[in-house]
């Protein structure tokens, strides 16, 4: 069955989409700022007009006998009114507040000061933009502030304002266009690397676990590191499996074919005392077939294991190890003891270290002569700490030492049933735990092996 991957949006569409999205919050802003803008520029070159046509009114302001006097200068009303949808509102009043001439009802200001105030209101059902200037007048007995207001329908300045927002949008959405085709391009280009490096792979061979070497991004160097990682394990994994056919192939033909003689010689004889001593053969073969068997698939579990670290006690997995052997320690009258601790706290794992022990042990108790000793120990020294197992057996030479590690090596002087896999099986789990294993003369004479652990570990009476 074929695993299929969740539908998920590819790295172009996602950067695409973010990056749109902020061109669009952009685009909005721009387009916002420009239309407050263009009304500002549109407002402020209208009431330059709206002014200068005031001005001309209040200049025209004079006051004679009779009153007020206001000689309107159309010519500035008119520049005003220059297209056929606006209009042109104004009114003089005298001092005391009374209309001189203009638009009675046209709307004042809250308030009216010496400076010219500019509003906007609504006159005649339309919007309209206002200024109110006041000018100081005086003559015949008659002097005060008179007030000219002039107004104008938002016709023009509006319609140029949307003018300009209509330019400014045209020119932004031209650029957004640019920008989008340009984005497109740029994230297809940068992209590349990852694609080429997607073809790389997938001409790859199912048993091409060499590093990737190909040249990539900076962004893309984390997810080369970690292929490459990957690749790395599943190389371990792939030699460590090639390792234990090669192993199984080798070591297992000519065990299995002893047993099938022996089983075929059984069954040709009729004496049942012949035949009870052809089986206890049989059986004695089958043993340490069974016993390589699960050597070689500790060993295959050792060298390729990615350990399940946690918490343990291994002076509690030292004593369970020593009851499991016990039986056999016991049928060659071996004194097979612990001393040490109750507790000896470290971060491990569990089935890996109980098999390391396991070996140990059982390869004290194999070469150790009948009514000897085997003893292990555990003592922290330093911070780190010490497995020791002692047995009485007649050790490993000097020379030696290094070469007991290696797989199926065994020593000529050794007289006991093996297959030289146990110390590589304990070397290869302390390389996982980052111990040491080392290799001694024991006090009595016979083997010493110490593996040390690195610190963080704690031993408690």
């Amino acid at each position: 069955m074929t695993i299929r991957p969740t539908p998920s949006w590819s790295i172009r569409r996602r950067v695409l989409a973010w990056l749109f999205l902020a061109m669009a919050f952009v685009f909005s802003a721009n387009l916002l700022s420009s239309y407050y803008s263009n009304i500002e520029a549109a407002n402020s070159a209208f009431d330059r007009l709206l002014l200068a046509s005031a001005s001309a009114i209040a200049e025209r302001t004079v006051a004679r006998e009779g009153g007020i006097h206001v000689d309107i200068p159309y010519v500035a009303l008119d520049m005003l009114a220059s297209t056929a949808q606006d209009r042109v509102f104004y009114t003089v009043l005298a001092p005391d507040g009374e209309i001189v001439t203009g638009y009675e009802d046209l709307p004042l200001p809250k308030t009216i000061s010496n400076v010219p105030v500019f509003y906007d209101s609504i006159y005649k059902q339309v919007s309209v933009r206002i200024v109110v200037l006041r000018r100081f007048v005086s003559g015949n007995n008659l002097s005060g502030y008179t007030t000219i207001q002039v107004a104008q329908t938002r016709g023009d300045r509006d319609g140029l304002s949307y003018n300009l927002l209509r330019q400014s949008a045209l020119w932004m959405l031209v650029i957004a266009i640019v920008g989008a085709i340009t984005a497109w391009f740029g994230v297809s280009v940068g992209l590349r690397p990852l694609a080429r490096l997607r073809d790389a792979l997938g001409r790859r061979s199912p048993d091409d676990v060499r590093p990737v070497l190909h040249d990539v991004p900076n962004e893309f160097r984390p997810l080369v590191g970690a292929i490459n990682s990957m690749l790395h394990r599943l190389d371990n994994g792939l030699q460590s499996m090639r390792n234990f056919i090669s192993d199984a192939s080798h070591q297992l033909k000519t065990p299995l074919a002893s047993l099938l003689a022996q089983s075929e010689m059984a069954l040709r004889e009729s004496d049942p005392d012949d035949l009870r001593e052809a089986l206890i053969k049989v059986n004695k073969s089958a043993q340490r077939t069974s016993r390589l068997a699960q050597q070689l698939l500790a060993h295959a579990s050792a060298a390729g294991a990615s350990p399940a670290f946690a918490e343990l006690n291994l002076a509690r997995l030292v004593r369970e190890t020593i009851e499991i052997l016990l039986p056999q320690a016991i049928a060659k009258n071996i004194d097979l003891g612990y001393e040490g601790g109750q507790q000896a706290i470290m971060q491990g794992d569990r089935i890996l270290l109980g098999e390391m022990v396991l070996n140990l042990v059982d390869n004290a108790i194999k070469y150790s002569p009948d009514g000897s000793m085997v003893t292990l120990g555990i003592k922290l020294v330093d911070g780190a700490l010490h497995l020791i197992i002692d047995d009485d057996g007649p050790g490993i030479q000097q020379q030696d030492r290094q070469n007991v590690f290696e797989r199926f090596v065994r020593l000529q002087s050794s007289s006991a049933e093996g297959c030289g896999l146990g110390l590589a099986i304990v070397n290869e789990i302390a390389i996982h735990h980052g111990a040491e294993v080392s290799l001694g003369d024991a006090p009595d004479g016979g083997l010493r092996v110490d593996v040390v652990f690195p610190a963080n570990t704690r031993e408690d009476s």
